[in-house]
C-alpha cells in the first residue's frame, strides 16, 4: 500500500458505502453534472459499490482524479434584502454526487485530525458543540458583568464572503500546519487545481475559472475553511486582551465565520479587529464593514471606534447565532422573534394540518417544526415567569387555529385550553423547554474539557465586590430553584 506522509494509504472497503452515502445527504434537485442523485448511490448493488471502494483507492494513492470532478454548476440561492442587490445571492456548487462521496471518504479520515486542531472557542461544524455553547457563554458574560458591574464590549465581525473569497494556498498551508498527512493534502491540490463552474445568468452557460474559495455544497469544506481561520486566530493569541475568566483570558469565539471579540474596553476591540483584519488580508478574507458592529455595556467608556477610517456602528442588540443579545439580558426583543419563528414554522405546516384527520401526524409536526422554532436557545434564558407565560400564550394561540377555533369560538364551547391540548395531543411548550433547560445544565456541568461553556457557569469573578442591591434573574436561578 502506497505511503501517506509516512502512514500507510489504507484502502477504501465497500462496508464505506451504508453510513458515508447518508452522511453525504442532499435533496432531490442537488444533482450534480452527472445527474446522479443521492439517493441512486444507496440502492448501489455491491459489484458497483466494489468497483467505486477500488476507484477511490486508486485515486487517493496516485493523487488523481476524473476530469468531470474539476467541474460543477453554479446556482444563486437568495438569501434576504434587496433582490436587485447581487450581494444578496449565495452562489452554490452542485458538484457530482460521486466526487461528495470520494470527499466524504476523505473527511471521515482526516476529521478527527482536524478536530483535535480546533480551540474550544471554534464550535462550528464539530461533534459535540452547538450554537447553545457559544449563546450561553455570552449570555453568561453578559450576566456577570451586570451584576459584577465590570466593563465588557462586544464586536461581532462580518467577513465578506468567506468561504468564497479565501485563498487556496492558505487553506492548504493551514492542513499542513495542523497535521494532516503529505498525501491528504496532495489530493486536496489536486481537487482544487484547474477547477471551473458554469453558471447561465441570461440563459447561456458562461465557464469560470476557480482560483480562489473552497466550495458551497462540498461535505469537506466547512472543515477545510474552519482549518484556514484557526490559522488566522493563531496570529492573534499572543496579545494580552480580552476578558479574565479564572485566571484565563477570553478574548474571541467563534461559529465558523462568525465571530465575536470579546475585550473590557473598546480600545482592545480596535486593536484586535486592526490585528484581524491584517491577518484576515493575507489569505483574501475582507471584513464587511457595514455589517461588523459593536456592543458595550454602562462600564465601558465611550471612544470612537473605527477600522481603516471607517468607524464600526454601535448597536444596542445583535442576533447572534439565531438569538438575539444585548447587554441588559432584556428577554422581550427574543420573545417577539420566537413568536415571529414559531409562526412562520407553522405556516410551512399549515396545509398539511388542515388536511390530514390524522392526530399523530399533526402532533408530530407541530413537535419538530413549531415547538423547536418557539423554545429555540431558551436552554440559555434566566428563566422568568413572564417568559414562560409569554411562551405558553403562543401555543395556545397556535393550537385554536389548528383546530379551527377562535378564543370566543373556545369560550363559547366551554372548552379549556388544557382540553384542546389534549385533544391535539401536542407537547406543552413550556414543560418541553425546562426539560431542555435542564438538560442542558446538566449537561454543562458534566463537562470537562475546558471549554468557555463550563469555565463561565462556575465564573465569580476575583477582586471585585458585587453591590448589595437586589440582584437581577440569573441563568442559574431556575436549576437552584428546582432542585
Amino acid at each position: 500500500m502506497p505511503s501517506q506522509g509516512g502512514r500507510i494509504c489504507h484502502p477504501v472497503g465497500s462496508s464505506f458505502r451504508s453510513p458515508t452515502c447518508h452522511q453525504v445527504g442532499g435533496e432531490p434537485y442537488s444533482a450534480g453534472p452527472d445527474r446522479i442523485r443521492p439517493e441512486h448511490l444507496k440502492s448501489l448493488p455491491t459489484a458497483l459499490v466494489n468497483t467505486l471502494a477500488g476507484l477511490f483507492t486508486r485515486y487517493l494513492s496516485e493523487c488523481k482524479v476524473p476530469s468531470q470532478w474539476k467541474t460543477s454548476r453554479t446556482v444563486l440561492l437568495y438569501k434576504k434584502g434587496d433582490p436587485q442587490d447581487n450581494g444578496n445571492y449565495r452562489p452554490i456548487c452542485l458538484l457530482s454526487v460521486v466526487y461528495k462521496l470520494f470527499t466524504r471518504v476523505i473527511l471521515n479520515r482526516i476529521e478527527r485530525t482536524l478536530d483535535e486542531g480546533q480551540p474550544c472557542e471554534q464550535a462550528g461544524f464539530r461533534k459535540g458543540f452547538s450554537t447553545i455553547d457559544h449563546i450561553h457563554t455570552v449570555t453568561r458574560l453578559i450576566e456577570v458583568s451586570r451584576e459584577y458591574k465590570m466593563p465588557l464590549c462586544l464586536t461581532f465581525i462580518d467577513l465578506k464572503k468567506a468561504f468564497d473569497t479565501v485563498e487556496t494556498e492558505a487553506v492548504l498551508e493551514a492542513l499542513g500546519n495542523q497535521g494532516l498527512p503529505t498525501q491528504n493534502i496532495r489530493i486536496f491540490r489536486e481537487l482544487y487545481s484547474k477547477f471551473t463552474t458554469r453558471i447561465s445568468p441570461f440563459y447561456d452557460d458562461i465557464t469560470i475559472d476557480v482560483r480562489r474559495g473552497v466550495r458551497q455544497g462540498d461535505t469537506v469544506s466547512p472543515k477545510l475553511f474552519t482549518a484556514t481561520l484557526e490559522e488566522v486566530m493563531r496570529r492573534l493569541e499572543g496579545n494580552n486582551m480580552g476578558v479574565r475568566v479564572d485566571g484565563r483570558l477570553l478574548h474571541h469565539l467563534r461559529f465558523a465565520d462568525d465571530i465575536i471579540l470579546i475585550t473590557p474596553s473598546i480600545s482592545q476591540a480596535e486593536r484586535m479587529l486592526a490585528d484581524f483584519d491584517d491577518a484576515c488580508g493575507k489569505i483574501g478574507l475582507q471584513l464587511n464593514l457595514t455589517k461588523t458592529m459593536f456592543m458595550r455595556n454602562g462600564w465601558v467608556p465611550d471612544a470612537p471606534f473605527s477600522l481603516n477610517g471607517t468607524t464600526i456602528s454601535e448597536c444596542s442588540s445583535y442576533v447572534y447565532l439565531g438569538r438575539e443579545v444585548n447587554m441588559m439580558n432584556d428577554l422581550a426583543p427574543e420573545l417577539g422573534r420566537r413568536k415571529r419563528a414559531a409562526w412562520g414554522a407553522y405556516k410551512s405546516i399549515e396545509d398539511v394540518v388542515k388536511k390530514t384527520k390524522n392526530i399523530r401526524l399533526r402532533a408530530h409536526l407541530f413537535n419538530t417544526t413549531v415547538l423547536p422554532a418557539l423554545t429555540y436557545a431558551w436552554e440559555t434564558w434566566a428563566l422568568r415567569k413572564q417568559a414562560e407565560n409569554a411562551v405558553s400564550v403562543v401555543e395556545r394561540s397556535i393550537e385554536r387555529v389548528m383546530l379551527g377555533m377562535t378564543r370566543l369560538t373556545r369560550v363559547r364551547a366551554g372548552k379549556r385550553s388544557s382540553t384542546l391540548r389534549q385533544q391535539l395531543k401536542i407537547r406543552d411548550a413550556a414543560v418541553y423547554a425546562k426539560l431542555s433547560k435542564i438538560r442542558w445544565a446538566g449537561h454543562v456541568m458534566g463537562l470537562n474539557d475546558h471549554r468557555w461553556t463550563r469555565a463561565v457557569s462556575d465564573w465569580t469573578p476575583r477582586n471585585v465586590k458585587r453591590t448589595t442591591e437586589r440582584l437581577p434573574t440569573r441563568w442559574s436561578d431556575f436549576s437552584t430553584n428546582s432542585f
